[in-house]
């Protein structure tokens, strides 16, 4: 992934050399778990306990891949190099590259699923403290993107957090899954005795796989890149309102601009109305992501007990979609914690109709009157039809709100006070602290 969108703590998790570091502590593993069962003398796994893999390692290895042609094995010979003869003979025998690889990345993954988590959390706390804030900003809610009952900005942000809720869980349960090792051998029927595959993952924190063949099954990697884009698309439906919400014509929110920033080469008059381009860039973003997880799908098919179809894929939607995903929760977390929210100007759109959208609390209140409620339904079905839809006023300038306080029928059985209670959008918004009291 391009610097731009990496943020360091990322960057170090994909780098080769935390890779080819995990390759070694797999590789000691399974020199200790031989010499636990007896197999080969301890001393051997204590030498190579004392490799530590440098940078000078890793250039001495790409000296040895255009030698030999495959990384691993290139690897190999340069952390044997540095060990004694007699723990040379054991390093690396008896297990296939995967069986390496694969445990490695087992152990990449659980680390990258965490700091997922943390940074899925993180955004949780921002959405609901602003959810807190905005608990009685009302505001007005729209279906179809069109005016329909009131609701609060704090009700929209506790949406959000029932997702992130939901995508913790997922996380959790995808890195319980990819947690597996596997030291089966080059077709998965065991070169070294089952006990040392399962020692070796008892010592790096892993399950051991119940079967493989050369590789772990793919599967695990479409659930994890899965995982991974459900939470991208679900930022991007949260930016996505960011975007609506910040157009001039709603001008409910606006992304926080540091005074300096530019909003326009062309256009002077962006700097203050303030193009949305953060949340933009978390739409944009979410594309590419859903770009990988083609890719994961397409790596579960491979011919036999393994090919390397796989391989090449890997190494780019991997670490790309994990470092996105970082980088769009850091990224969208800064847009709500800054977000901009004015109140007023969601009251003005609220009242935009001249009170349709609080029609339903009327026809409610003339069913407890025994109005039937088709009949009431119809009313004010026509009342509202009588508006002009540009101004939302009739031919003599009347609002919804003053043809129901004029209707005959209506104030036949409502007084004026009940009519005008029907216009309090508190009277909407009464189970607000409930659905609230659900979420900590």
């Amino acid at each position: 992934m391009i610097d731009r969108y990496t943020r360091p703590l990322m960057k170090n998790l994909w780098h080769d050399l935390k890779k080819k570091t995990l390759w070694h502590q797999v590789e000691k593993s399974i020199l200790f778990a031989r010499s636990k069962h007896g197999d080969i003398p301890l001393t051997a796994y204590k030498n190579a306990e004392d490799i530590i893999i440098t940078e000078e390692i890793l250039g001495r290895a790409d000296e040895l891949e255009v030698l030999g042609d495959h990384d691993l094995i290139a690897f190999v010979l340069a952390v044997s190099e540095l060990l004694d003869d007699r723990t040379k003979i054991y390093y690396h025998t008896g297990v296939t590259s995967f069986d390496i690889e694969d445990t490695a990345l087992a152990l990449l993954l659980v680390e990258a699923i965490d700091i997922l988590i943390e940074g899925i959390k993180c955004l949780r706390i921002t959405i609901f403290n602003r959810a807190i804030e905005h608990k009685k900003t009302v505001m007005v809610g729209r279906t179809h993107f069109i005016h329909a009952e009131p609701i609060t900005f704090g009700l929209k942000l506790l949406n959000w957090v029932d997702v992130l809720d939901r995508h913790l869980i997922r996380m959790k349960t995808a890195r319980e899954n990819v947690r597996v090792g596997k030291i089966s051998g080059a077709v998965g029927k065991y070169s070294l005795p089952p006990q040392i595959e399962k020692t070796a993952c008892e010592v790096l924190g892993l399950k051991p796989a119940k079967i493989s063949n050369q590789i772990l099954s793919r599967d695990l990697l479409v659930e994890y890149t899965s995982c991974l884009v459900g939470v991208a698309d679900s930022l991007e439906r949260f930016a996505t309102e960011i975007r609506h919400l910040a157009g001039t014509d709603l001008g409910e929110v606006a992304e926080f601009k540091k005074p300096a920033d530019k909003g326009s080469s062309a256009m002077p008059g962006k700097s203050f109305l303030r193009n949305p381009i953060k949340s933009e860039n978390i739409c944009s973003l979410t594309k590419a992501m859903r770009g990988y997880l083609i890719m994961a799908h397409e790596n579960e098919n491979l011919w036999g007990e393994r090919s390397l179809d796989n391989s090449a894929l890997e190494r780019i939607f991997l670490p790309d979609a994990t470092t996105l995903l970082d980088f769009m929760l850091n990224r969208f977390n800064q847009i709500m914690e800054k977000l901009e929210v004015y109140p007023k100007q969601m009251n003005r759109n609220l009242w935009k109709t001249g009170g349709i959208v609080f029609a339903q609390q009327i026809m409610i209140a003339l069913t407890e009157k025994g109005m039937a409620r088709d009949t009431a339904y119809d009313l004010l079905e026509a009342l509202a039809k009588s508006l002009e839809r540009d101004l939302f006023v009739n031919a003599q300038g009347q609002t919804f709100r003053a043809l129901v306080h004029a209707d005959p029928e209506i104030i036949n059985l409502l007084s004026a006070s009940e009519i005008e209670n029907c216009f309090n959008p508190e009277l909407s918004l009464k189970y607000v602290d409930e659905i609230f009291d659900r979420f900590n």
